[in-house]
């Protein structure tokens, strides 16, 4: 049984926002996404959510407006995947808030850090907008 839940950011129409940008990615990509998520829901501790097992906390100067916002990290051939979410609403939980690419430091879409900081401040207001997802 997994040690963490993993849930999906829907908007307050009740949409799965954050799967419908998954089930638009490369069979690769999805695949990707769930070997490195099914690793990261298997980890005893946070601590376990580490760069070795493909995720990062958005820190340092550049990321200071982004507290508390993580980047799933994978690879395929053609980019390099960085889905975004956080360590909520409750105790055990990551939620996926949108996807993201990168390259050479810069994310895909621009906006993204935004969207998924005020989506994240959206499922802390109201806990109703993190659902478990169904990969």
């Amino acid at each position: 049984m997994p040690v963490w839940r993993i849930m999906c950011f829907h908007n307050e129409r009740g949409r799965d926002l954050f799967s419908e940008a998954y089930a638009r990615q490369t069979a690769r990509a999805r695949a990707k996404f769930r070997v490195t998520i099914e690793v990261l829901r298997d980890q005893p501790t946070i601590e376990g959510w580490s760069r070795q097992n493909g995720f990062d906390l958005l820190t340092g100067k550049k990321y200071r407006r982004y507290h508390g916002l993580g980047k799933i990290r994978f690879k395929t051939p053609d980019a390099a995947h960085r889905p975004l979410g956080f360590f909520g609403p409750v105790q055990g939980t990551f939620t996926l808030l949108v996807w993201a690419t990168e390259r050479d430091g810069q994310f895909d879409p621009p906006n993204v850090l935004e969207t998924a900081l005020h989506r994240m401040r959206e499922v802390e207001n109201n806990s109703g907008l993190a659902n478990e997802c169904n990969f």
